[in-house]
């Protein structure tokens, strides 16, 4: 997989601490990508009609004068500085869509105190459904020296082109963050045994023993199937094979396995995106501590809000 050519980093100029900052421009600065810092100033429509006069002007102009000082400080890498106003999640989509960006980066945590959050952040989750590229949240703390680096994925057979077309580009992508950051990769495959519960209920003890050994074999295979195909394409990486459901595994083995960064897919319209966008998507991101890399399709036109 190619390194990132373009990243586009969304931060609240005005914090005094901005790690998605510091991780995209060391992300841009390995892949030799231009970087673009945006800000997006949201004035409600009610506060309007008690501002004075001029209010929004000074507050851009300070916004965009905090923006110049942080770029002043980046020498080795193009970068370039824009401010935004209205709805966060439909500017950042709009601006991937005009200038061409192939990672939008911001912290996992910016919009979680917003009035009427949703899990997850309002924005992150309206960029996971829209944004074309893909969506590094970053967790709270530094980016490791070497970072354990797991990337889920659902190889079993019954799925799709489509759907094994994404765990390749997920294992991709895993790799080529250790690639720019260091670490090695994980690949995480959560099975789940089908109607488990009716047939323990319905069948003998022996039967049933039978079925989940004949589960596993089969999630073991398509697991080493999978691997194999990923010769010469992914570097340092390893499998780890947990039974359960993926809104459970997937936590589970990050604070376990003191994983550093979380690499994942999105479709947003079926298969293994059925994981990860939606109630489970949102189930599962906020007991994430760690970083959050979401992948999407390789070519494919934005999926609706809806």
């Amino acid at each position: 997989m190619e390194p990132f050519r373009s990243i586009l980093v969304d931060i609240d100029a005005t914090d005094s601490a901005q790690p998605a900052l510091e991780r995209a421009w060391r992300l841009a600065r390995e892949s030799g990508a231009r970087l673009t810092i945006v800000d997006v100033m949201s004035v409600p429509a009610y506060a309007r009609r008690y501002l004075p006069a001029g209010f929004e002007e000074e507050m851009g102009s300070r916004r965009r004068g905090d923006l110049a000082r942080l770029a002043g400080g980046i020498t080795d890498v193009p970068v370039e500085t824009r401010l935004f106003a209205g709805r966060g999640g439909t500017a950042l989509v709009d601006e991937v869509l005009a200038s061409g960006h192939d990672l939008v980066v911001r912290e996992a945590a910016r919009d979680l105190v917003a009035p009427r959050r949703e899990p997850s952040g309002a924005v992150n989750m309206e960029i996971l459904r829209r944004c074309p590229c893909s969506v590094l949240l970053v967790g709270p703390g530094g980016a490791a020296a070497q970072p354990g680096i797991a990337a889920a994925v659902n190889p079993g057979t019954e799925d799709g082109e489509a759907d094994q077309a994404m765990n390749a580009r997920i294992a991709e992508m895993a790799s080529l963050m250790a690639d720019l950051e260091g670490g090695s990769v994980t690949l995480l495959y959560a099975w789940e045994v089908f109607a488990e519960g009716m047939v323990r209920g319905l069948g003998t003890p022996e039967g049933y023993a039978d079925y989940i050994a004949a589960a596993r074999r089969r999630a073991e295979d398509d697991l080493r199937r999978f691997t194999q195909s990923l010769r010469g394409r992914s570097s340092r990486v390893r499998a780890e094979l947990r039974r359960g459901e993926p809104e459970d595994v997937i936590p589970e083995f990050v604070v376990a396995e003191g994983v550093d960064l979380l690499v994942m897919g999105s479709v947003a319209r079926r298969g293994i995106a059925g994981f990860f966008i939606g109630n489970t998507a949102e189930r599962v991101l906020p007991r994430l501590p760690c970083s959050v890399l979401v992948v999407k399709p390789g070519e494919s036109e934005p999926p609706s809000s809806a």
